[in-house]
């Protein structure tokens, strides 16, 4: 396995030294010794940080490993989320340069994800209403936009807890085990359709700078861990492979909307072989169950247990 290259970037003007981490989105600082507040870059969705404490919230209480969230502060003449404190590297870092670490990393991932879904998601916004808004404003030629909401309207609407983006660079490793963070895209929706955005995210996320991400051994890597993470979830969850390859083409171009990445051609080129693959409306409709993927277990079993309910970490 390639490993990532380390890089130890300058902080910018005016940033303070207890900042743990910053994306594209947010950066997080230290509050006090057992608390971070998590800081939205301007301008921001402030529907977006409700989403994400309203989700953050409801996923704790169930028990799954993700931090208490306390609610929406104000630093700086800036808006964030207060958080419990987390002590642990994102799991991307913890294992760029352990590969067999990785996998059986990827392997728990799975199936906390599937626990993820095992409930509901009652208040969250729809993601397949989410999916179409993206869809109908993606970066991609008419006919691409007609064929993936033409599959996006075969794909049932779904009522299960999504994380939205969950990938390595949104988990935290800890001494507990990992735990799930950023939950601004969470959602009420189908199983299989937040596991194929977790798949995209490993195939064609970014792994380190842009060039080291083109490297042909790098490329490849990519490929072979997506593929390994479906099939840890498929062996957690039970559903067939082409239930979660049936949202691919959605899901891929939905990740085309809004700001634009140096992985667009990657994705676009993506995009036009899924649309040549494209299943017949016949085939699609075997796996349009009513509120979840079909070859899922009842998930209410689960959800009713509540937060004593086991959840791997």
């Amino acid at each position: 396995m390639v490993c990532a290259p380390c890089l130890r970037l300058p902080c910018p003007p005016g940033a303070v030294s207890d900042r743990l981490g910053a994306g594209r989105s947010s950066e997080v600082f230290a509050e006090g010794s057992d608390r971070v507040v998590k800081l939205y870059r301007r301008p921001f969705e402030p529907e977006a940080v409700a989403n994400e404490l309203a989700a953050s919230r409801l996923a704790h209480g169930f028990g799954l490993p993700v931090p208490q969230a306390f609610g929406i502060v104000g630093r700086a003449g800036r808006t964030g989320i207060l958080f419990m404190r987390l002590d642990g590297p994102p799991m991307i870092l913890r294992y760029a340069c352990n590969p067999l670490g990785l996998l059986l990393a990827l392997r728990r991932l799975a199936r906390i994800q599937h626990a993820v879904h095992a409930f509901p998601a009652a208040g969250l916004p729809s993601l397949h209403a989410r999916l179409r808004h993206e869809i109908e404003g993606a970066r991609v030629p008419e006919p691409l936009r007609e064929a993936a909401l033409a599959a996006l309207a075969r794909l049932p609407e779904g009522d299960r807890l999504c994380h939205g983006d969950l990938h390595p660079g949104n988990v935290i490793s800890t001494r507990a085990g990992l735990h799930l963070i950023d939950w601004q895209k969470a959602a009420a929706g189908d199983p299989a359709a937040d596991a194929a955005r977790s798949e995209l995210m490993l195939r064609y996320g970014r792994f380190g700078p842009a060039w080291f991400s083109r490297l042909a051994p790098v490329r490849l890597a990519r490929q072979l861990i997506a593929a390994w993470y479906v099939a840890g979830y498929r062996a957690a969850s039970g559903l067939p492979r082409e239930a979660i390859a049936a949202w691919h083409l959605p899901v891929t171009v939905a990740r085309l909307f809004g700001q634009p990445s140096d992985t667009d051609a990657e994705l676009l080129a993506a995009v036009e072989a899924l649309a040549r693959e494209s299943p017949s409306p016949e085939k699609a409709n075997r796996f349009a169950g009513p509120g979840q993927s079909s070859g899922s277990d009842p998930v209410g079993d689960a959800a009713a247990q509540g937060p004593s309910a086991s959840v791997p970490r």
